[in-house]
């Protein structure tokens, strides 16, 4: 279902330890953005090459029926730091649109995120909340 863009190797180890119980620092230093694919003022191709020539590392996704009905789809940057991550969204702000009252409930509901324009983000991954507590009052620390 995802198609990456670029390569970003610390989701392996990081999901092993949360098997375990165990959150792992990169968790800590873990910055996603999520925007919803039909915010974007683009096309999806047009924001992929953006991407790439901006050397972000990312996924996208294109939901299928019935997630379908409340979201067509997703695509996920990431990022070691907050300010690596406000910089790209500042970057791309020209790109994306607000999103759908509708989709701002879902990804409120189910992944747990801030928004800044049409752009949510968060720490971590949603599972991470019920075994670590909410995002927002984890640890702050930066890639080393």
């Amino acid at each position: 279902m995802w198609v990456h863009v670029n390569s970003w190797d610390r989701c392996e180890e990081c999901w092993l330890s949360y098997k375990r119980g165990i959150q792992h620092p990169n968790s800590l230093s873990c910055y996603k953005v999520g925007i919803p694919i039909s915010s974007l003022k683009v096309s999806l191709d047009e924001f992929v090459e953006e991407v790439k020539r901006r050397g972000y590392v990312a996924k996208y996704g294109l939901f299928p029926f019935p997630v379908s009905l409340a979201l067509k789809g997703v695509f996920i940057l990431y990022f070691t730091s907050r300010e690596e991550m406000e910089k790209a969204m500042g970057e791309l702000r020209d790109l994306v649109k607000e999103p759908s009252f509708k989709e701002r409930i879902f990804f409120n509901a189910f992944v747990n995120v801030d928004w800044e324009g049409g752009f949510n983000y968060r720490r971590g991954c949603p599972e991470f909340d019920r075994k670590f507590g909410d995002w927002r009052k984890w640890t702050n620390v930066e890639s080393r």
